[in-house]
């Protein structure tokens, strides 16, 4: 039948005894179909070694390099540099490793393979390598990744589109025009800042065309991708501060792209100043003012389409740059920004003037003549301005949860909280059918490069309402100033945090539906965050909340932590791009080991339950997708949140003081609150006590690590790592 070798390359075997003359040739150790040498002794396969090598020449090689491929010329595969291109002085390139899948698949070590002397011997023989791409140092065709100089121009093409199809369609990023980027690339790049721009775009694609090499088996390590571009930021950034007092439009999209680039690497204090400086710049810049009313660019001696809608962008990017800070250190205000929201895509990228919405709902600039509106400026939005709307909303509840609480209790009608929760139902409802999270509209984004902004714009919505509901979690965050929900509105207060919990798993869903179509969707800095919000969550109802004597506690518990579970794993994915993502997998872990051992100490009935949920090793941090593919929720059944009823505050929360408005607003509920609902009706009644449930495993202290407030003062990268670390 031939030798595993024969078989796996699909070329045709002698069967030769002891080693087949295709084996031989290559000098490969020939495999026969018992998965046994064909030579019988390890003496014997050295003696048939040393004769190949002495009789014979090489005939082939492995891989061929670039030029050599190109030119239809034959490679003899030296390495660093072949022959050919040693003679022509040229550079010499290899896409791949050096050697291909099937000759590291059918190495006597890959095979985990005994030999007679070994068996004699009583040695163990070699196990076999797991079945995950195979991590590996870089290899001198990938040490251009960590050059301090730009490469030549085919990489440096291939490090932009990586850019453009990874970090241009998240947030607001997408400020670069990518036509114009590449002509000018093509045509040269002259100016410092333009070579500014340039470096930090390479050093974003650097990372993801590191990732993109998990397709051909041969991963690198993740402290290769942590380093690769990050020269070329640094020289960035250096080319940024050298001449901060220079103010320009492609320096100031360096710099946005230099603090997203610094917040991924964990340099916080950086990223913070970076920011900082950005805002500044824009503000100097005027970019939240529109430089004209001439909107749709009828007029040949205004700007174009391209610069006009670049600078929205731009200045949408600094806004969102400050938004996400704390509130004592915002600086911009949404009353002082006179421009519209970004437009579609396609209409950016075919350069189509347009007219859109203002940050206000169903608002235009006032300075447009009504001849200039169309009927409906929404239609020619696209997902970035829904994203921009829904931090803005972030932003709103963030200070309403920090600051005092001096107005209306939250569960009467003319309070804050009754506000922003319908000012959210009202954002969930106005949402167009392109950016809703359904089926075809998923398929639709990912070929569009969009589906990792589609699912960060739902987690965004999830987690404001997680931001908004910690009026009911006070003891999980330490609020001082939360309101205080007496005997009589404990309904409502069990509504909210089962809401909480509702919303922690919407966003663990998300997270491992967009894992499932490659991890490089999970690329914004933001994501990391947002699981280690929803495992606190969870891990906080089903273990300080919910009733041990419930009926359907096991249940919950479970589901619990097999979300968990499912986010440990996407931590652990992300932490090649985002070192704290390492840091947050680390500490879920241990919440669920204490977790399962409050399991274990509460019942044995429970522990036997729960048999089937194996203790995570806190020292393992194999990318394993066993806990995603085990990980089912129901589908996310928001769609159709709002089809009964303007407010879902009303529709959900029973927080009318009158009873027969209660009943009333019952029968219109959501279907996506029959889950959260359920949990009411059978805690109904238990009123946890202070310190309840399996909380005496799972401690507050602990949950309340890496909260949002400790991030924002964490030091540059050493220093930060450090302190995280001594935290776990």
């Amino acid at each position: 039948m031939g030798c595993r070798v024969c078989r796996a390359r699909k070329v045709k075997c002698d069967g030769r005894p002891n080693g087949c003359r295709n084996c031989e040739r290559l000098q490969l150790d020939c495999v026969d179909d018992t998965l046994g040498l064909a030579s019988p002794t390890a003496g014997r396969r050295a003696s048939l070694t040393s004769l190949a090598t002495s009789s014979l020449r090489k005939t082939r090689t492995y891989r061929s390099c670039t030029s050599c491929r190109l030119s239809k010329t034959k490679c003899n595969g030296d390495r660093p540099r072949c022959a050919r291109c040693g003679a022509k002085g040229i550079d010499c390139v290899y896409d791949g490793g050096s050697t291909p899948r099937w000759a590291k698949n059918f190495s006597p070590a890959s095979q985990g393979v005994k030999t007679e002397e070994d068996v004699e011997g009583g040695g163990e023989g070699v196990e076999a390598p797991p079945k995950t791409p195979l991590l590996v140092e870089p290899s001198d065709s990938l040490q251009w990744l960590l050059s301090p100089e730009i490469p030549p121009p085919r990489q440096v093409r291939r490090l932009v589109e990586h850019y453009f199809a990874n970090i241009h369609p998240i947030r607001c990023f997408a400020f670069v025009h990518k036509p114009s980027f590449m002509r000018q690339l093509d045509n040269g790049i002259n100016s410092e800042d333009d070579s500014a721009l340039l470096h930090i775009t390479c050093a974003h694609g650097a990372k993801f065309h590191a990732l993109s090499l998990g397709q051909f088996d041969q991963m690198p390590s993740e402290d290769f991708v942590r380093a690769a571009g990050n020269q070329w930021a640094t020289k960035a950034e250096a080319i940024v501060l050298s001449h901060c007092g220079k103010i320009s439009i492609h320096r100031l999209m360096a710099t946005v792209l230099l603090c997203d680039f610094r917040h991924r690497q964990g340099e916080h204090s950086q990223a913070l100043m970076l920011g900082a400086l950005a805002i500044r710049a824009a503000q100097s810049l005027k970019l939240h003012r529109e430089t004209s009313a001439d909107i749709l660019c009828i007029d040949t001696s205004s700007p174009s389409v391209v610069p006009r809608e670049s600078r929205r962008r731009l200045m949408w990017a600094c806004y969102l740059l400050d938004a996400w800070n704390t509130d004592p250190l915002i600086t911009m205000k949404e009353s002082e920004i006179k421009i519209q929201l970004p437009c579609n895509e396609r209409n950016f990228g075919l350069r189509i003037a347009s007219v859109t919405e203002t940050l206000g709902v169903g608002h235009v600039l006032q300075c447009l003549s009504p001849a200039m509106v169309p009927r409906k400026p929404a239609d020619n939005m696209g997902i970035m301005a829904y994203y921009i709307r829904i931090v803005t909303l972030w932003k709103r509840i963030s200070n309403y949860v920090s600051k005092p609480d001096t107005g209306p209790a939250p569960w009467l009608p003319s309070s804050e909280f009754a506000a922003l929760d319908a000012d959210m139902s009202r954002w969930r409802r106005e949402l167009p059918e392109f950016v809703e999270y359904s089926p075809d509209t998923i398929y639709a984004r990912l070929d569009s490069n969009q589906l990792g902004a589609l699912m960060l714009i739902h987690c965004t919505y999830h987690h404001a309402y997680l931001e908004l509901y910690k009026i009911a979690l006070p003891e999980l965050y330490g609020l001082p100033n939360s309101p205080t929900f007496p005997p009589e509105q404990n309904e409502a207060w069990q509504a909210l945090q089962a809401e909480s919990y509702f919303h922690a798993r919407q966003i663990a869903h998300l997270l491992a539906e967009a894992a499932e179509h490659g991890p490089r969707l999970l690329s914004d800095a933001a994501l990391p965050w947002f699981a280690l919000e929803s495992s606190r969550v969870m891990m906080y109802y089903v273990g300080r909340i919910l009733p041990a004597g419930r009926v359907d506690v096991s249940e919950r518990v479970k589901e619990a932590v097999e979300a968990t579970e499912a986010n440990v794993e996407l931590l652990k994915i992300m932490g090649a791009l985002f070192p704290v993502s390492t840091l947050y997998a680390s500490t879920v872990s241990r919440w669920l080991s204490k977790m399962r051992q409050g399991v274990r100490d509460l019942s044995p009935r429970m522990a036997e339950e729960h048999v089937g949920l194996p203790d995570i090793e806190m020292s393992s941090f194999a990318t394993s997708h066993k806990a995603l593919s085990g990980f089912t929720l129901p589908p996310i059944a928001f769609h159709d949140d709002h089809a009964n009823g303007p407010q879902m505050c009303s529709s959900t929360h029973p927080m009318s003081t009158t009873t027969t408005a209660i009943a009333s607003k019952a029968t219109s509920s959501p279907p996506h609150w029959d889950t959260a609902q359920h949990l009411v009706d059978l805690s109904r009644g238990h009123t946890p006590p202070k310190c309840g449930g399996l909380c005496a495993s799972l401690d507050l202290d602990d949950l309340r690590n890496f909260l949002r407030e400790d991030m924002l003062v964490l030091g540059d990268g050493s220093l930060a790592s450090s302190e995280l670390e001594s935290a776990v």
